[in-house]
């Protein structure tokens, strides 16, 4: 199994002040999208969020420092100081991959926690133990939501083959 990949990471900025998204859409062409404002960077390749309060929603970037970087040009380019803003890290979405496939119907007798969607044709995992939402599919890839930390993906992703190995539901 190769270890967890993150393909997103939430991080939200609160400037010193009060952020006006309205000011967003009439200096620097933000978008309103219902109570948010939304705005699209190409360097860094992100897409933001200005939610009601003011606070700056970063989506796209994997890393701190360059969600650090997108939050950072809109209030420069509103003209405004970056300092004093604080950041919170929001939730992890990851991928991974078991690298061979899944018997997936013989899985939620052995463990109520794992639910057959046939919408998806995959498992949805609640794993309380790693605090993450997990979809498995027949191919053997796993997408892991609402994760703490990538690392805590890759733990839950090899406590799951391993179970899987197990009860012999690996191909």
């Amino acid at each position: 199994m190769t270890d967890a990949l993150v393909e997103n990471q939430l991080f939200r900025f609160t400037p010193a002040f009060v952020l006006d998204p309205q000011r967003v859409v009439d200096e620097i062409g933000g978008k309103r999208s219902g109570r948010y404002v939304t705005l699209s960077l190409v360097a860094p390749r992100a897409t933001l969020l200005i939610d009601q309060d003011g606070k700056i929603i970063v989506h796209g970037c994997r890393k701190q420092d360059l969600a650090h970087l997108a939050a950072k040009e809109v209030l420069l380019r509103l003209g405004e100081a970056e300092s004093g803003m604080t950041f919170e890290v929001g939730p992890v979405v990851a991928s991974f991959d078991f690298e061979t496939t899944i018997s997936l119907e013989g899985v939620p007798d052995l463990y109520p926690e794992a639910v057959l969607d046939t919408e998806l044709d995959c498992l949805r995992i609640d794993d309380n133990r790693h605090e993450i939402k997990m979809l498995l599919f027949r191919n053997g890839r796993g997408i892991a939501t609402e994760a703490r930390h990538v690392k805590l993906v890759a733990m839950a992703a090899r406590r799951w083959k391993q179970r899987l190995s197990d009860e012999n539901l690996l191909g």
